[in-house]
């Protein structure tokens, strides 16, 4: 009987501590939407501090360091991800991306290819690809990866026109005609091309 108390015991900490997590996270989230990039890393930091297992603040904290040019730390939390995690979806375009802005355009292609063996013709995963393959000069190479991510139009205009289905359904008349327009434009502009 003890060891079942010590049992629930366990798992309600574990539980309270990852709702705890969450929330903070969500709190870092939050602030990085509303523009408060550094009180974003801040918390994030402080949450990474306290559980360095709980991967999405490192993933989050990454990507801001990303867009905020601070691509060692960037290039440091992704790659705590990837270590534990190592085809975290995320962490994979992200750290990529990195690689391009950081004119490391064969690591790049390196970390997409082996990305694409998990994600089969994922769009942002080619375009990346195609990005470092015309960095390098490799302008084939990077003809066919565009060309591969350019696919995913059709797949975007049949999303668009389902959606306008739904709208229809409810009565929502302007987002359905928006929705239509969308889904038009995409059809268009494929068959002109």
């Amino acid at each position: 009987m003890k060891n079942i108390k010590i049992i629930l015991l366990t798992v309600l900490f574990i539980s309270c501590t990852k709702a705890a997590d969450h929330q903070s996270y969500s709190a870092a989230k939050d602030l990085y939407l509303q523009g408060d990039t550094q009180g974003a890393l801040e918390k994030l930091e402080s949450l990474e501090n306290q559980n360095p297992s709980f991967l999405l603040p490192f993933i989050l904290d990454g990507r801001i360091s990303l867009f905020t040019g601070q691509c060692e730390r960037a290039e440091e939390k992704l790659t705590h991800v990837l270590r534990r995690k190592p085809l975290d979806f995320d962490s994979l375009r992200w750290m990529a991306h990195l690689y391009i802005i950081t004119s490391r355009w064969e690591e790049a292609e390196k970390l997409v290819t082996i990305a694409l063996e998990n994600y089969p013709e994922e769009p942002r995963l080619l375009l990346l690809l195609a990005a470092s393959y015309k960095a390098q000069g490799k302008v084939k190479e990077a003809v066919v990866a565009y060309h591969r991510a350019y696919l995913f139009e059709v797949e975007l205009a049949y999303a668009h026109y389902e959606m306008a289905q739904l709208y229809s359904q409810f009565g929502l008349e302007t987002e359905y005609k928006n929705q239509m327009e969308r889904a038009s434009a995409l059809s268009e502009r494929r068959i002109h091309e």
